[in-house]
């Protein structure tokens, strides 16, 4: 008999590709302000939603996932794909349709991480049980759930998983890099009209939104590489439900008690549902976490022109071969103490701060940019593409010169002389 955890390591493993060629994905979510300056409703009204922008993007590309966040943040989906050129021409399609829209209908594309304005009593949640449920819930657990919720938008990479090693090792390396890529991707400069200074706030929320549901893989006592997936599937046990599988109509249910308690009392023959083991995987919300990919969510939204920066760095890291192999060397050396102060480092954007090795965090990117770029053009002589650094490098060269942008944009804006409000729309005005 299959026990629950072995069930559950064998739905991740589902997707394995098997040393066949690995498939690429991305989420990216976007902010949107109509013409006052006010973020866009997410359900229909007197005025032009979030919702009537879906369909008008879906009627016009019927192939084109676009979804919604609880706050009306409108998050674009691509299709997997073996290198990141096919899904940036994707992008650049569905990019032609959103201006559009945009133009049409007077919106403007905030390209923040962190609305920069609004606070979460300000914005209308959407009308879903499930993200009604996660918000009773975020308000029990700590203080920044309805911030994330309605007010954050990042750039997601979903990794296809080659074996079981493969998924540990990318796991590990997410684990570990994941408190650098959000300082390296710090994009949300303000916050309720105010400049957050050196905070870097949206990797601040999560870790303050649900302790036993995100946080690092170390922050739930999974250490290493070897044994990770099984320790993972172990973790997520003990994590308190939020909704159940939606039935046949889409409704989803509440159940009160751990994802071990509920995944129990719905088996049978003591047989999981591969839908029940689906829904328990989206509930845990660590910054890497495990599907039948492996999703790593610790990037901000990149400023416009910057959003496939996030995706090359992370598909660079991941390949397979002499990179990735000079990587886990040099992380596996990484003591707990050490990872675990990179961890509390990254809520603050200095990259003066000495980080593992007595490195600080500035030549630690420095030495990160060096393995990305040699990572990339391996990978475009292996395939015969143009390289993929085209989409990281000018990325790097921005903040190894001239700081993260969350830094960046506070510097422009005190020039400015401004309010807040006003330098949002002409830095975000569509022409």
């Amino acid at each position: 008999m299959n026990t629950l955890v072995d069930q559950i390591e064998a739905h991740i493993l589902s997707g394995c590709t098997n040393n066949q060629k690995r498939a690429i994905g991305t989420e990216i979510e976007t902010i949107l302000y109509n013409s006052n300056g006010e973020r866009i409703s997410v359900d229909r009204g007197a005025e032009y939603s979030a919702t009537d922008l879906i369909e008008d993007i879906e009627d016009i590309n019927t192939f084109v996932t676009c979804s919604l966040e609880p706050g009306g943040q409108v998050e674009w989906a691509s299709r997997p794909a073996f290198n990141i050129h096919d899904i940036h021409k994707e992008w650049n399609d569905i990019q032609t349709i959103l201006k559009r829209a945009c133009i049409d209908n007077k919106l403007t594309i905030v390209d923040l991480a962190l609305d920069p304005i609004y606070s979460p009593n300000d914005i209308k949640l959407i009308n879903h049980r499930k993200y009604q449920l996660m918000n009773d819930r975020f308000l029990t657990t700590g203080k920044h759930g309805q911030w994330m919720m309605r007010n954050s938008a990042s750039v997601q990479v979903n990794l296809d998983l080659v074996d079981k090693q493969d998924a540990e090792e990318c796991g590990f390396i997410a684990d570990c890099i994941s408190p650098l890529a959000a300082i390296l991707f710090s994009n949300a400069p303000f916050k309720n009209s105010r400049p957050n200074g050196y905070e870097n706030i949206r990797y601040r929320i999560w870790e303050d939104t649900d302790p036993a549901r995100c946080g690092h893989f170390l922050d739930h006592g999974i250490q290493g590489a070897d044994g990770l997936l099984n320790q993972f599937c172990h973790y997520i046990l003990d994590v308190p439900v939020i909704y159940t599988t939606p039935d046949k109509n889409d409704h989803v249910g509440f159940y009160d008690g751990t994802i071990k308690q509920w995944l129990e009392s719905t088996t049978e023959n003591n047989e999981l549902n591969s839908e029940d083991i689906k829904t328990a995987l989206h509930q845990i919300f660590t910054h890497g976490r495990y599907k039948t990919v492996l999703e790593i969510r610790s990037t901000d939204r990149p400023p416009k022109g910057y959003e496939f920066a996030p995706i090359a760095f992370w598909q660079a890291l991941m390949e397979q071969g002499k990179t990735r192999d000079t990587l886990l060397g040099k992380i596996s050396n990484w003591s707990l103490s050490e990872r675990m102060e990179i961890n509390l480092k990254a809520s603050t954007l200095n990259m003066n701060q000495l980080g593992p090795n007595n490195k600080t965090i500035l030549q630690w990117f420095e030495w990160l940019a060096e393995l990305v770029y040699d990572s990339l053009d391996n990978r475009a002589s292996a395939l015969d593409i143009e390289s993929e650094k085209i989409y990281i490098e000018p990325f790097f060269e921005r903040v190894l010169s001239n700081g993260v942008f969350t830094l960046q944009s506070q510097e422009r804006f005190a020039k400015k002389e401004i309010p807040i409000k006003e330098f949002i729309m002409k830095k975000n005005a569509i022409i």
